[in-house]
């Protein structure tokens, strides 16, 4: 759900008029430019307060901790993440396989930002010595990768939903790790279009041309957690 479309947040009694919701949006964006800046030793609240041009106090009103900030930020940033995949999708028609092949194409030249080269790497290393952190960051990509494990066994309907979300965590974790090769001004970021193509085609390859436990007659549905 867009943040535009929510009441509060996580936040009762706030943000519930066009007002406050335009200023929880520019609060928001402020903490991640501060976030990107400074990373989260320098992710303070007089910081972002000063970015979104207000004071701590109304800061406070919408945020008591930078942890409770932090919640909300990596909500509205997958967010936005969502609603360009369904747009992607939208534009590409009906065909499962033309709508996960937007899709990749927009998460892969997304890593080339200067802001998602920045932004998820200090998140990856926050969460190394924060465990709530780690929650979310697992909660972020948990989301990230849903139109995956909705396309994936609508390509190939031989796969289990674990098989499909298991792929698709393969799929995830392997765009991700990109990041560090053909993210913004990275050794190989000038080679992104020609990584992008053999990771796409390889993604493809491995989804029609693996034989699920449906194909061999073996249903574990009612067993299978989701990943």
């Amino acid at each position: 759900m867009l943040i535009r479309e929510r009441k509060a947040l996580n936040r009762s009694g706030t943000a519930t008029q066009e007002k406050g919701v335009t200023r929880l949006i520019s609060i928001l964006d402020a903490a991640r430019e501060v976030f990107m800046e400074a990373g989260y030793g320098g992710f303070t609240m007089r910081r972002i307060a000063a970015r979104a041009g207000i004071t701590i106090g109304n800061l406070n009103y919408y945020y008591r901790t930078k942890e409770d900030l932090l919640q909300d930020l990596l909500e509205y940033v997958i967010n936005d993440y969502l609603v360009e995949f369904e747009r992607r999708r939208q534009i590409a028609g009906h065909s499962p396989e033309k709508q996960l092949l937007a899709v990749l194409k927009f998460w892969i030249d997304d890593l080339g930002t200067q802001e998602t080269t920045i932004f998820f790497p200090e998140l990856w290393a926050l969460g190394n010595h924060e465990p709530r952190i780690a929650e979310l960051v697992d909660e972020l990509y948990a989301k990230a990768r849903l139109p995956l494990n909705e396309l994936i066994p609508q390509i190939n309907p031989t796969l289990t939903r674990k098989e499909a979300e298991r792929m698709a965590l393969y799929m995830c974790a392997a765009m991700e790790g990109l990041t560090v090769f053909v993210g913004n001004d990275k050794a190989w970021a000038g080679q992104i279009e020609e990584i992008k193509r053999i990771t796409i085609r390889n993604f493809l390859d491995m989804i029609k041309n693996t034989k699920g436990k449906r194909k061999q007659g073996i249903q574990t549905e009612a067993t299978e957690k989701p990943l």
